[in-house]
């Protein structure tokens, strides 16, 4: 993924937390925390579990754990995200 790449991806996460309900927004929330650690450490096999991100998701406030762990599980595999305007 190129720098440029990872910075698109950032916007439309950054349009899906302000333009989008609750549960969309927190799915662009971890969105936008799992893209950056796919950028960060692009390794395979180093995704954190389910029960990692749900606490992480609970650490940041998140209103919609499981929005926020799909979200951030589907950065973290550094996929597009769910996002429909």
């Amino acid at each position: 993924m190129t720098y440029s790449e990872f910075q698109k991806l950032l916007l439309l996460a950054d349009r899906m937390i302000t333009s989008c309900g609750p549960r969309k927004s927190e799915y662009g929330r971890g969105y936008q925390s799992g893209i950056q650690f796919h950028f960060s450490n692009a390794q395979p096999g180093s995704l954190p579990d389910h029960y990692m991100i749900a606490d992480i998701a609970r650490r940041n406030g998140s209103r919609d754990v499981h929005s926020y762990a799909r979200g951030y599980r589907d950065g973290c595999k550094g996929l597009k995200p769910e996002y429909t305007p």
